[in-house]
C-alpha cells in the first residue's frame, strides 16, 4: 500500500484485486502439490489480500478504522512472515509448528499500537515500512541458500530478485516519509499514484517467483524419480538377462539376442556347448559351495579364451553356451580345447588341495541366425 498521507480508496482496492488471483492460484496448486513451502505461500497471499481489503474498508468507513487498520497492519506482517517461512522451508526444509504461532502475538500488539500511533497514516506507515523491509531482507537471506532446481531454471533467481526489490522498496519509504513529515513538504502526486502500482508489480513478481520455484522443484524431483525408475528398470532387465552366480548371460538373453538378429540383420559363426564333468561328486564330497566355486571357475575360463564380442551363456546347471561370431569351426575348437589345462587346479571351499576340473565341448557352425538353434542341437550332440 502506498504511503499517501490521505490514501485513496482505489490504491488498496486495486492491490487487493490484483493479489486475489495469486492467492487463489497458490491455494489450488497446494491441493495437488503437497509442499510445506507452497502452503506457507498461499497463506501469505491470503493474508495480504485480507490486509488490503481491511485497509480499503477502513478508508471507506472511517468509523471502523480502529478495528480494521490494526487488521491491515497485522495482515501485512503475517504476509511477510509466511513468505519468510516459505523461503526458509525451501532452503532448509524447516517447518513452522503450531507452537510457534505465538510469535505472531508481538506483531499483533505492534499492529494495534501503530493504529493509534499518530493521526496521519503516512507517519504510522514509517515503522510499518521498516518492519516489512526487515522481514523481506530476512527472507532474501534465507532464499540465498536455495539451489536452482536444475540448470536453466529461473524460479530461484526471480524469487531472489523480487525479495530484494521489495526490501529496497519498503526501506526507501522510511527516509522519504520521514523527510516529508520533517519538512512539511508534500509528496509529488505522481509518486503517491505510482508507488502503489510499483508495489503491486513487485508483489506480483514475488508471487510468480514463489509459484515458479515450487513448480520447478516439483518438476526436478519428478525428473529424478524418473531417472531412478529408469535405473531400476535397467537393473531389473539386467538381472533378468544375467545369471547371478557366474555373471554370464542366461537363456532369456539368448532368445532375446536371436530375435534381435532376426529383425536387425544376419550373423554367422560357431556355437559351442561346454559341459562341466562330474559336478555331482564335487557337491557330494565338498558341498554346494564348492560346486558353485567350480561353476564360476569354468565361466571365468571360458571368458578368457573367447573374444570380448563373443557371448557366454549359462545354459543349465553345469552347462554353458558360447556364441562366437565370424569364427570358423576349427578356430572355435582351437580356442576351447585349452579349457582343461586352465582348470587343472581350481581352489574350492572345503578342499585342502585344488581340484582338477574337466569339461566336455561340442562345436557346430551356423551360416545364419535361422540356423543357430539347429547348430545348438548339433553342438550338444557332439559334446556328448
Amino acid at each position: 500500500m502506498s504511503p499517501d498521507p490521505t490514501p485513496s480508496l482505489e490504491a488498496p482496492l486495486l492491490q487487493a484485486v490484483g493479489i486475489v488471483p495469486l492467492a487463489v492460484l497458490s491455494f489450488l496448486l497446494s491441493r495437488s502439490i503437497h509442499r510445506d513451502s507452497l502452503r506457507y505461500f498461499w497463506r501469505a497471499w491470503w493474508s495480504l489480500a485480507i490486509a488490503l481489503f481491511s485497509l480499503y474498508f477502513a478508508l471507506r468507513f472511517p468509523a471502523s478504522r480502529a478495528v480494521l487498520e490494526p487488521l491491515y497492519f497485522l495482515g501485512e506482517y503475517t504476509f511477510a512472515a509466511f513468505i519468510l517461512a516459505g523461503c526458509r522451508n525451501l532452503a532448509t526444509g524447516a517447518r513452522v509448528g503450531r507452537r510457534r504461532l505465538w510469535l505472531l502475538l508481538p506483531l499483533a500488539v505492534l499492529a494495534a499500537a501503530l493504529a493509534h500511533f499518530h493521526g496521519e497514516f503516512a507517519v504510522r506507515f514509517i515503522p510499518q515500512a521498516g518492519i516489512m523491509a526487515v522481514l523481506f531482507a530476512l527472507a532474501l537471506q534465507a532464499v540465498r541458500h536455495v539451489p536452482p532446481a536444475g540448470r536453466g531454471r529461473i524460479g530461484t533467481p526471480l524469487l531472489q530478485l523480487s525479495l530484494l526489490a521489495l526490501a529496497v522498496f519498503f526501506a526507501h519509504y522510511v527516509p522519504v516519509l520521514a523527510w516529508s513529515q520533517w519538512t512539511g513538504a508534500g509528496l509529488p502526486r505522481a509518486y503517491t499514484h505510482y508507488a502503489s502500482l510499483i508495489d503491486l508489480l513487485l508483489e506480483t513478481l514475488l508471487g510468480f517467483g514463489t509459484l515458479i520455484v515450487v513448480l520447478e522443484r516439483e518438476h526436478h524431483e519428478l525428473e529424478l524419480a524418473n531417472e531412478q525408475l529408469r535405473a531400476a528398470r535397467e537393473k531389473l532387465e539386467t538381472m533378468a538377462r544375467v545369471d547371478p552366480l557366474t555373471a554370464s548371460l542366461n537363456r532369456h538373453a539368448f532368445y532375446s539376442m536371436v530375435e534381435g538378429y532376426r529383425t536387425t540383420g544376419e550373423a554367422s559363426g560357431c556355437v559351442a556347448v561346454v559341459d562341466l564333468d562330474a559336478l555331482k561328486p564335487v557337491n557330494d564330497t565338498f558341498g554346494h559351495a564348492a560346486g558353485d566355486a567350480t561353476i564360476r571357475a569354468v565361466a571365468r575360463a571360458v571368458r578368457q579364451v573367447v573374444r570380448a564380442d563373443d557371448l557366454v551363456f549359462r545354459w543349465g546347471g553345469d552347462e554353458f553356451l558360447v556364441v562366437l561370431f565370424g569364427v570358423s569351426e576349427e578356430e572355435a575348437r582351437r580356442r576351447l580345447e585349452g579349457l582343461d589345462a586352465m582348470l587343472a587346479a581350481v581352489p574350492v571351499p572345503g578342499s585342502r588341495e585344488p581340484l582338477a576340473v574337466t569339461v566336455s565341448v561340442g562345436v557346430a557352425a551356423f551360416a545364419a541366425v535361422a540356423g543357430l538353434e539347429k547348430a545348438l542341437e548339433v553342438a550338444d550332440e557332439r559334446m556328448y
